[in-house]
């Protein structure tokens, strides 16, 4: 790997967004960023081997072609496809305690997983002219569907966003958690018991 030439690659020293000269397929922009972390000695919390050794594993999702790295958090990264969407891969279900897509998450076109690894194909949320009142328009949305705003200050705006249809969305699933681990267990049994039907 060390020896790697690759020029169609865009090596950053930082980990910030990098934008490829053409878009390229996910298995080697993820193959960009192990490069990078090697090369640069850098971990920032995540390890994208792991999402390389799974990801070739599923010719479909390795061929989905990408134009940007937009980032990682701790358990998952993020690029933008050609065609303008958003498409994240997670260590693990990206939805806290297995909780159902809701009305106030970001619309998802296609999801799956790879073994332990999943990802998530999302439509790209507009974040510009936001402001601090549509954070508790999320956190009041959250409530009324029964769950507890979890890590959404009153101004993380960068949570949220417009759609093309100027609807509201919460971006990261993770700030909206059951209210208790027996609410989540209710609501398991209730899924079990619709599927048994």
């Amino acid at each position: 790997m060390e020896n790697c030439d690759i020029p169609f690659f865009n090596i950053d020293k930082t980990g910030n967004t990098v934008e490829y000269k053409r878009p390229i397929r996910l298995d080697q922009a993820i193959l960009e960023r192990v490069y990078s972390q090697r090369q640069n000695n850098n971990c920032n919390g995540i390890s994208f081997d792991t999402f390389f050794k799974n990801v070739i594993k599923d010719k479909n999702v390795a061929s989905i072609m990408v134009k940007k790295y937009l980032g990682n958090g701790v358990a998952a990264i993020v690029f933008e496809t050609a065609n303008g969407d958003i498409l994240k891969l997670t260590k693990g279900n990206h939805f806290p305690q297995g909780r159902p897509h809701e009305n106030f998450d970001v619309p998802i076109f296609r999801q799956g997983n790879i073994g332990k690894i999943f990802y998530y194909l999302e439509e790209k949320l507009m974040q510009h002219d936001l402001n601090y009142g549509f954070v508790k328009q999320i956190k009041d949305m959250i409530r009324k569907c029964g769950y507890k705003p979890s890590d959404l200050g009153d101004f993380d705006i960068h949570q949220i966003g417009l759609s093309k249809d100027g609807k509201l969305y919460l971006i990261d699933p993770e700030c909206a958690k059951y209210k208790t681990i027996f609410h989540a267990l209710w609501a398991q049994i209730k899924r079990i018991g619709t599927k048994i039907r």
